[in-house]
């Protein structure tokens, strides 16, 4: 039997939500609604979106105060939320309910103290969002090296998360290793996995 893997992947049921939130926020409000980065990465989807009406910004500051504005699938930290409130802007949702199980996760372990390792990749929009929920009890770890030169200052209290994004098997690795140099490492329910 041959199997054969499709390259890239489709898109995930929280893409799918996301994609969804802006057409309807388009037909509900109108455009423009506004979008904090791309919904997806997909230029031709984008697009699509933008000819409807969607504005995809970088940055909140160039959202004109009571705009509508669509937080995509990828979820943002609470200072997002923070100055969506200044600005007086009407959030629209889409984070994926997996990306805030991971951030309800970080803020667990948070509460309890625990040094909590996020297995993501630098700078991406989810890994940015899940960071802001715990930013004093959170080390980003993107590879199998970087678990060498971790400072836990209590090897008895700490756990690990991952980005959704990430399949099981980019971070089987990097979990094999973090054990190995923690056992004691608690790691996150099953239920968090995205397996699309």
């Amino acid at each position: 039997m041959k199997i054969l893997l499709a390259t890239p992947r489709g898109f995930c049921a929280g893409v799918d939500r996301a994609i969804i939130c802006v057409e309807r926020a388009l037909e509900r409000h109108g455009a423009p609604v506004y979008v904090l980065n791309d919904i997806v990465h997909n230029k031709a989807v984008v697009d699509e979106l933008r000819e409807k009406g969607a504005i995809f910004v970088k940055h909140m500051s160039d959202v004109p105060e009571g705009s509508h504005l669509l937080f995509s699938a990828h979820g943002v930290g609470p200072e997002r939320w923070e100055h969506a409130k200044k600005l007086n802007l009407e959030v629209i949702d889409a984070t994926c309910p997996l990306v805030e199980k991971v951030h309800h996760e970080a803020r667990r372990f948070a509460s309890k103290n625990a040094t909590t390792i996020l297995i993501g990749e630098m700078g991406h929009d989810e890994t940015v969002g899940t960071m802001g929920w715990a930013p004093m009890h959170i080390k980003l770890v993107t590879t199998k090296e970087d678990i060498a030169f971790l400072d836990v200052p209590d090897e008895d209290n700490m756990a690990y998360i991952t980005q959704t994004t990430l399949s099981v098997t980019d971070c089987q690795e990097i979990i094999d290793a973090l054990k190995e140099r923690f056992p004691k490492v608690a790691g996150p329910p099953k239920a968090d996995i995205c397996y699309a």
